[in-house]
């Protein structure tokens, strides 16, 4: 008998520890495997041999019972059509051997995929008939399977296996994962898929979906091949709708892989040449460093959130939804700008979370795709939970926040809405705060918590409707915010709470909450049960701070209206994440004998290379981009903040000048060489800027042209248009996903529209074709601003093209539905009243 390795020996202890390995079979179950290979085999030849046999002794072969063409015509011509009791029979054998030659050829099939080398994708049948043949496909195959080993001698299992349990454990933790985030669930005895799908999805009908994303998935002890099994220690998948129950814990998304780092103790090799990733991906090519020295700022990533340096902390599912908010706002302030038009700056701590958010994760530079991305949040407990503790009010602004944060525009049923009274708006974010927020059709106010709960039994009453008629989606979760309340009050937010339990209404109470839940929270946002049941208790909330809440309180606003609040008081010493985001002012003349051509709108590049090199590195890119979007300059300490993040200050400033002289030195294969040139460093701090005199930027000259067009007059007016349009053929940084560019990318955008309206403003009068060429290609670069579609409506009207009118404003409706926005009035009028004018022309025109 052949004997097992050591090493495998020990992989096999190391894997019986798992719950749904089982040892492999010994030669004393050959005999049982051996009878049951015979059993299937005969019921596999009973099943195809036996139904064809009787049908064919009660009535023959099929072939006789067919009726021919001719008496199919003849049948058909008969004015009577009598069915008699002979074609009752014929049609009865006929069905009966359709029936069995349907099930004969699904068997096979069915054991064709079992047997399969790989595996192969067919339809699923219907329930009740894929049921009844799988049963018979997988007996016979898995007992075909096991029977042909049976002439193995398979070693015997090591004396430390010999205990291996052959089931699963009954209870643990198990892994869902819906989207990017994953959640702890605890496997119960006995429990299914469509528990998981109840519990998760709200319909335990849809089990299936569940099945179908995770089967044939490798996991941790096996793989799901039986729907009806589900084992602990398993990460199953969920469709994108589910939401999480609140005995859910969110698991940290695993680090971003780091590449490996040197030694301590060895300097960086500065002349050693570095990794040269490509340009455009914008990712460090350097490595980093987790030693405890940093830039002098907070080390903002941890384990279960985002540490802010205010104090507060954010759950990394809350921050990632604030991030979301933030590129939905971006894209809104895209629809809404005209010229002139300077909207404010996102405050600075959600600048902070969302360069943070993209730092943790790859994200993707569409802002259509980044503001789709709202995981689901964990809701408030059923039955109300009431907070108390130094932290309560910091905990309350957090709840505020992740339930308005929660639901993207793919996912209106998530989009919970807060009603709050004002006294308690005041508590919780100050009397002047309070008085100045305004509400909107997410957030409801209330003069007190009476007219709350009255506004949450109109809910449960709509909810009711709804659910009654089932003509529509219930209404979106509510979340009652208010201090807790006593006497006939307390009762009535009971039997609210109580009822709303399963109806998605809920409610948040600053103070004991005796017919509930009431949990403590301290400053840092750390929990302990004071009353109430235990379970689904997370060790640490959300908390806020006044300033931080209203910073994502006025984001979220802008993201969920389109239309931008008043920015919040920015306290002294706030400025985290504060990224100057003004135009280069430096006007660049171009064509210049020896003058380097940077070019960052599109992919980062260096153009007219005439000279043998080194390429120009990834973090070397992001240092020009940078420097463009700075024409004034960075010192070596801000350029490590945003580029090198994660290294010491004395590694970030190595690699800044590592870089800076990998740009100059590209930047001389284009411009000749020059010592020291084209990326000059100044004064004691090591200021790294570009040299106006010697490098060339795109960027740059758009905005010279823009500024200088705006003042001239024609022709002088349209060539520098012109040649400001030319230069604008893709975003800043194309395709590079710096966590620190999209304010400045968003800024070269409206530049560029800016130049495109005022050149289509001046071809119209005297050529309105290219007025309108020039438009399309605006179009093409930014699909949501409304202005462009304005001009352009225009254009087609001139053109006498009313159909063109037509379908640019069905072009745009169906653009905005990305952002859940409409086409606003201004716009919807001047179609119609285009429309109208064409309309009335022609009736004059026929009339003459």
């Amino acid at each position: 008998m052949p004997q097992r390795s050591p090493q495998a020996a020990r992989k096999l202890a190391e894997y019986s520890h798992l719950p749904t390995v089982h040892q492999p079979a010994d030669n004393r179950q050959d005999a049982a495997s051996f009878g049951r290979l015979v059993r299937s085999v005969v019921g596999l030849v009973v099943f195809l041999a036996g139904p064809p046999a009787a049908l064919w002794l009660a009535g023959g072969g099929p072939a006789e019972r067919l009726p021919s063409w001719h008496q199919t015509v003849d049948w058909f011509g008969q004015s009577d059509r009598a069915i008699t009791a002979a074609k009752l029979v014929d049609g009865a054998l006929l069905t009966l051997w359709l029936l069995w030659a349907a099930l004969a050829v699904l068997l096979l099939i069915e054991l064709l995929v079992l047997l399969a080398p790989r595996r192969l994708s067919l339809p699923r049948l219907p329930a009740p008939l894929h049921r009844l043949v799988f049963g018979l496909a997988g007996s016979a195959a898995l007992t075909l399977t096991a029977g042909g080993r049976l002439d193995a001698s398979p070693p015997k299992p090591p004396a430390e296996a010999a205990a291996i349990p052959q089931q699963a454990a009954a209870q643990g933790p198990a892994l869902i994962q819906v989207g990017s985030q994953r959640y702890v669930y605890v496997v119960e005895r006995n429990d299914s898929l469509s528990t998981i799908a109840k519990r998760w999805l709200g319909d335990s009908g849809r089990w299936p979906e569940i099945c179908q994303l995770n089967r044939h998935r490798h996991f941790t002890g096996g793989v799901l091949r039986d729907c009806d099994l589900i084992y602990p220690g398993w990460e199953l998948r969920l469709p994108d709708d589910a939401r999480p129950p609140a005995s859910a814990r969110p698991v940290p998304a695993r680090p971003r892989e780091q590449p490996t780092t040197l030694p301590p103790t060895q300097p960086p090799d500065r002349t050693s040449p570095d990794p040269t990733p490509d340009p455009s991906t914008g990712r460090a090519d350097q490595p980093s460093d987790s030693a405890s020295e940093d830039h002098g700022g907070d080390q903002a990533e941890q384990a279960d959130g985002l540490d802010l340096p205010s104090g507060a902390f954010l759950p990394w599912t809350v921050a990632t939804a604030i991030s979301a908010a933030a590129a939905l706002v971006w894209l809104h302030r895209r629809r809404r700008y005209v010229p002139g038009d300077e909207p404010p700056e996102l405050p600075p701590t959600v600048m902070h979370v969302h360069q943070q958010i993209n730092k943790r994760v790859t994200a993707s530079q569409d802002l259509v795709e980044r503001a789709h991305a709202v995981p689901p949040l964990p809701a408030v407990a059923p039955g109300g939970v009431g907070l108390t503790g130094p932290g309560a009010h910091a905990a309350a602004r957090a709840a505020l926040i992740s339930a308005l944060a929660d639901g993207g525009p793919d996912h209106p049923e998530r989009q919970t809405t807060v009603v709050i009274d004002r006294p308690t708006l005041a508590e919780v974010l100050g009397a002047d705060n309070a008085h100045a927020l305004t509400p909107w059709p997410r957030l409801k106010l209330t003069d007190d918590a009476d007219q709350s709960l009255t506004f949450a039994d109109e809910h449960l009453l709509r909810w009711a409707r709804l659910h009654e008629t089932n003509t529509q989606q219930p209404p979106a979760p509510l979340l009652l915010v208010s201090a807790a309340p006593d006497g006939q009050l307390a009762v009535r937010t009971h039997i609210t709470l109580g009822i709303g339990a399963h109806r998605n209404v809920t409610g948040l109470l600053l103070g004991h909450w005796p017919r509930g839940r009431t949990v403590d929270v301290d400053d840092r946002g750390r929990t302990s049960l004071v009353s109430g049941p235990s379970q689904d208790i997370e060790p640490r909330m959300a908390v806020l701070d006044v300033d931080t809440a209203l910073a994502a309180l006025t984001t979220l606003q802008e993201a969920h209206t389109g239309v931008p609040a008043a920015p919040p008081p920015i306290t002294a010493g706030d400025q985290t994440g504060r990224a100057e985001s003004h135009p280069p002012e430096t006007p660049a003349s171009t064509g210049r004998q020896g003058s380097a051509q940077l070019r960052v709108l599109g992919a980062p590049r260096v153009e007219h290379l005439t000279a043998p090199g080194r390429p120009l590195r990834a973090k070397a890119a992001e240092l020009a981009v940078y420097l463009a979007c700075h024409p004034d300059g960075a010192d070596t300490r801000t350029l490590g903040e945003y580029l090198v993040p994660d290294a010491r200050i004395r590694q970030a400033d190595q690699r800044i000048h590592t870089n800076a002289s990998n740009l100059r030195h590209v930047l001389g294969r284009s411009g000749g060489h020059r010592p020291g040139g084209y990326v000059l460093k100044r004064g004691a701090n090591d200021r790294y800027r570009l040299d106006p005199q010697t490098v060339d930027v795109d960027l740059w000259e758009l905005r010279d042209k823009l500024t200088r067009a705006r003042t001239a007059t024609p022709p002088e007016r349209t060539t520098m248009l012109q040649r400001a349009c030319d230069l604008y053929t893709a975003p800043l940084a194309d395709g590079c996903d710096y966590d620190w560019v999209e304010p400045y990318r968003e800024k070269a955008r409206q530049w560029a529209t800016e130049a495109h309206l005022l050149l289509a403003e001046d071809l119209l009068a005297t050529d309105p074709p290219a007025a309108s060429a020039v438009l399309d290609k605006a179009l093409r670069l930014d699909q949501y601003n409304e202005e462009l579609y304005r001009a352009a409506m225009r254009v087609r009207h001139r053109l006498g093209q009313p159909e063109g009118v037509t379908a640019l404003l069905n072009g745009l409706t169906t653009a905005l539905r990305d952002l859940d926005a409409a086409p606003s009035q201004d716009t919807v009028l001047l179609a119609h009243q285009l429309l109208k004018d064409k309309r009335r022309a022609g009736r004059a025109a026929s009339a003459r």
